[in-house]
């Protein structure tokens, strides 16, 4: 397959055509596009070759978590970084040990710190 570089005024034309393949869905997240998350077309940096159409917000996260992984963790691929985490994420969707983290607040625990917060505010306004 020879590759062919677009000109500006045909890759509209393109991502509509990957949108259409790709089911009007985003290739990463499999969410539709919307106009406030609309499509754009992603591609390497490296080689320049488009990849697929993406969230622009999928796009942008994309991009960050790459350069994260590159810059973090030489020796070993952007890639294989990231699957890595998404293998490491997967299997403790249960819990594997029985420990919380103490910096850890439960919905109840920000429930009880908005309460007093509230109460110290109210209290400041009736002292005034």
């Amino acid at each position: 397959m020879a590759a062919t570089k677009l000109k500006t005024t045909q890759l509209a034309g393109v991502l509509k055509q990957l949108v259409a393949k790709q089911g009007g869905k985003c290739a990463i997240c499999k969410h539709p596009f919307t106009l406030r998350d609309y499509a754009v077309a992603d591609h390497c940096h490296t080689k320049g070759f488009i990849r697929g159409a993406l969230h622009n917000s999928c796009n942008g996260i994309e991009g960050r978590i790459k350069a994260l992984a590159q810059r973090g963790h030489t020796g070993i691929s952007s890639e294989k970084y990231v699957i890595g985490l998404g293998a490491y994420l997967a299997a403790h969707v249960v819990p594997q040990y029985q420990y919380i983290h103490p910096s850890h607040k439960s919905e109840d625990d920000k429930r009880l710190a908005r309460n007093k917060k509230a109460r110290l505010t109210r209290a400041k306004a009736k002292a005034k």
